[in-house]
C-alpha cells in the first residue's frame, strides 16, 4: 500500500513539475495576459497540446488561441507582442494602417529550447495567436505551418 502511494505521490510531482515548468517559461512574456485574459472568454477558443502530439513535432509546449469579434483584444494583444518582440528576431512582420496584421517572431532560447510567437489577424478580424517551443528550428516550423495552413 506505501508503494503504491509512494508512486501515486511520484506521478503527481511529475505531472505537477511539468505544468509548471510550463508556465514558467511563458510567464516571463507579455502574451501570457492574453491567454490568461482572454481564454475563457465567449468568442474564445483555445488549444494547449498534450505531450503525446508535442513530441511528434519536435516541440515542448505548443498554446494558441482564437478570438473573435474583440477590438479591444486586438488592441491589447498588439500591445503584449510588441513588449514581446523586444529582442526577438523578425522573420516575418506584416503591417497595415499602423498596426500588426501578421507577425512570426523568434524570441531568445530559454533552457536550450527555441520559442516562437504567431500572429495574425483576418480580414474579419480574427485574432490568432500561437506560443511554441521546443527543439525545432525556424525552418521546421515553416515546415509544419505551410503543410498544414498555407493561408498563415
Amino acid at each position: 500500500m506505501k508503494h503504491i502511494n509512494l508512486a501515486c505521490c511520484l506521478i503527481a510531482c511529475l505531472c505537477l513539475s511539468s505544468t509548471i515548468r510550463a508556465e514558467e517559461t511563458q510567464a516571463n512574456l507579455k502574451i501570457q495576459d492574453v491567454f490568461a485574459r482572454y481564454g475563457k472568454k465567449r468568442n474564445v477558443t483555445m488549444v494547449e497540446l498534450s505531450n503525446e502530439m508535442l513530441e511528434t513535432y519536435g516541440m515542448t509546449h505548443y498554446k494558441s488561441i482564437i478570438i473573435k469579434e474583440d477590438p479591444k483584444a486586438l488592441d491589447f494583444t498588439r500591445q503584449c507582442l510588441e513588449a514581446d518582440q523586444q529582442g526577438a528576431r523578425k522573420i516575418k512582420e506584416v503591417t497595415d494602417r499602423g498596426g500588426v496584421i501578421s507577425a512570426y517572431y523568434q524570441l531568445a532560447a530559454n533552457n536550450g529550447l527555441n520559442r516562437f510567437i504567431l500572429f495574425k489577424v483576418s480580414r474579419k478580424n480574427v485574432i490568432t495567436l500561437v506560443y511554441i517551443e521546443g527543439d525545432l528550428d525556424s525552418e521546421d516550423l515553416i515546415t509544419i505551418l505551410f503543410a498544414g495552413d498555407k493561408n498563415f
